[in-house]
């Protein structure tokens, strides 16, 4: 009997029962497989297509390139550069102590508070942000795993001190901090752009993914302002605080016939580059942000008021108590005896009596409505942070005393903005100018940007001259004008401010500070200012000069005086004026590119 094992036909049958088995295997498999590309190409395309968008592809912020900030001829004054910071991911260091010992000495960080950075378990920390180029390029040489650049901005000021307070300084994420750059933080800055890169197996940005093409959403800002007399006016206000021995100083130059702020300068000044190595006081720009008793300066405007309301004539004689006078209860005093000063005299010797004796012919009520007028207890709005309101005294509180203090520029505090704006309208022919210190921002195609909207389509910015107002009669003002001038001239007040060839008017002012803690004002301390015009048939130029505690003289025409004449002066023969060519002066400063 043969054995089964040995059939043929078995053995055929056998065979094919296991190729069918591989065969139902292979195509099962198949089928799994299909179903699988299916459900997952298919079905699933969506999904995985987002995951691996996720693992290929990053939303990142761009932070837009600061505007940059540049004076009246479109000159520099702060910018925005690229520069390198450091980072590092920790866990791809293999040695922190090396990379600690070899890069703490170029970041100037304390070795040991670095190597505590890079053994944290933190997978990104910064390790210096804005490195100068050549720091950078030499960690870059060392080539350590784990530390990596990114590309920032540092904002740069290449005249370094000059209108330090003006223009302020941002911190390192480009946040503006203090001045311009704070008050025009959201404009210059613009909006960060949330923009998709592609990454690498390691997730680093690919260079190429990211865009060219991004739309300028920041803006940048043109000044009034004027380099040159900028510098001019810096070196003189130096000079006068130094050469009287006083604590401070400030200094504006304005266009008498716009408004427009051509030069604002302190003293002491700082560096916004290196603001970090600076006293902070430095930073207030005392010009907009702090009071002052305007002392005889403010007798322009008290006169202005009564000649306006033709309380007093110009050919009007006051007699002047020969220096002393007693008022509603207390002395008031001349720094010199007088007796009959006509209304000129009493500019020319700034006699406080017969300034309380013409403020008093106005009522309270007019005297006050005027001085608000004038804008005084109110904010200028010229585009400039920290503006101070001052301090006039409510009409309800005003005594007597007041009300004769006030007529000489005491009991009442004015910023210099809003006292130059003030003593403008004589310049002015009577109109009062909104000061201004932006001329326009414009935009990376060149676009002029005049004003700004809120979010309710209201305007939040506006940039230029305004419309003028006219607060006192142009015949009224070309009278004082006259009359200023013999400040200025032999038996005036302030002699020192005289400009040979040039008729100068003028204005003094010597106020003593308030002691707080004794309630009585110094005898020590003082405030001493100058204020004038040039050349004063037509004005052009208005100035405004501040000496704070002066020590070689209190006297605003000793030591403001030659500060005033320094910058004019030097502003005059930069532009080849001469005397006689006094006409072609409004050309140059009305136009920027000639100058």
């Amino acid at each position: 009997m043969k054995s089964r094992t040995h059939n043929p036909k078995f053995s055929q049958y056998t065979f094919n029962i296991r190729v069918l088995s591989v065969v139902v295997v292979i195509a099962s498999c198949l089928v799994v497989l299909l179903g699988r590309m299916f459900y997952l190409q298919i079905l699933q395309a969506e999904y995985f297509s987002e995951r691996a968008r996720h693992q290929q592809q990053s939303r990142i912020t761009l932070e837009p390139r600061r505007g940059t900030i540049t004076d009246r001829q479109g000159r520099r004054l702060a910018v925005s550069v690229p520069v390198q910071s450091l980072y590092a991911r920790p866990q791809n260091i293999e040695s922190p102590y090396t990379v600690a010992t070899r890069i703490a000495p170029l970041l100037d960080i304390n070795r040991d508070k670095l190597l505590k950075t890079l053994r944290t378990k933190r997978s990104f920390v910064w390790l210096k942000r804005q490195l100068p180029p050549e720091v950078a390029q030499k960690i870059k040489a060392m080539d350590f795993e784990g530390l990596d650049f990114v590309e920032e901005h540092r904002r740069v000021y290449p005249n370094g001190e000059m209108a330090g307070a003006l223009l302020g300084f941002t911190g390192v994420d480009s946040q503006g901090l203090e001045g311009l750059e704070y008050q025009y933080q959201d404009l210059m800055a613009g909006e960060p752009e949330e923009v998709v890169v592609e990454r690498d197996g390691t997730r680093r940005v690919i260079p190429h993914t990211l865009p060219h093409d991004l739309k300028a959403q920041r803006h940048s800002i043109q000044l009034t302002l004027d380099n040159t007399i900028q510098h001019y006016t810096e070196a003189a206000l130096k000079r006068g605080v130094e050469n009287s021995r006083a604590d401070r100083g400030v200094a504006i130059v304005m266009h008498s016939q716009t408004g427009a702020v051509l030069s604002m300068a302190t003293y002491p000044q700082f560096d916004p580059n290196r603001y970090r190595d600076f006293d902070r006081s430095t930073f207030l720009n005392r010009a907009v942000t702090v009071g002052y008793e305007p002392g005889s300066t403010f007798k322009i405007l008290t006169i202005a008021a009564a000649l306006e309301e033709k309380l007093i004539t110009p050919e009007q004689e006051f007699f002047c108590e020969n220096g002393a006078f007693r008022f509603a209860g207390e002395d008031f005093h001349d720094t010199s005896p007088h007796e009959n000063l006509n209304i000129e005299q009493i500019i020319q010797k700034s006699s406080n009596i017969c300034a309380i004796k013409i403020g008093t012919l106005l009522s309270p009520e007019k005297f006050y409505e005027y001085i608000r007028r004038f804008g005084f207890g109110s904010r200028p709005e010229s585009g400039l942070s920290g503006e101070a309101l001052g301090r006039v005294l409510p009409l309800q509180r005003w005594t007597r005393v007041d009300h004769a203090s006030i007529s000489f520029g005491h009991g009442i505090l004015v910023s210099p903005l809003q006292l130059i704006s003030a003593l403008n309208v004589v310049a002015a022919d009577g109109k009062w100018l909104h000061p201004y210190i932006v001329d326009h921002a414009f935009s990376e195609e060149g676009e002029i940007i005049l004003e700004t909207l809120d979010e309710e389509g209201k305007i939040s910015q506006k940039f230029g001259a305004h419309d003028p107002k006219q607060l006192i009669s142009a015949e009224t003002a070309q009278i004082l004008r006259k009359m200023m001038i013999s400040v200025t001239q032999e038996g005036g007040t302030a002699v020192e401010a005289a400009i040979p060839g040039y008729n100068v008017a003028g204005k003094t002012g010597t106020s003593q500070v308030f002691d707080e803690k004794t309630g009585r004002y110094s005898n020590r301390k003082h405030i001493a200012f100058f204020n004038g015009y040039v050349p004063a048939e037509q004005p052009l130029l208005t100035v405004l000069v501040v000496i704070e505690h002066p020590r070689s003289s209190p006297y605003g025409g000793k030591v403001a005086g030659p500060v005033f004449k320094e910058i004019v002066s030097r502003t005059f023969l930069h532009n080849d004026i001469l005397p006689e060519m006094k006409k072609e002066v409004a050309e140059v400063l009305d136009n920027p590119e000639q100058g």
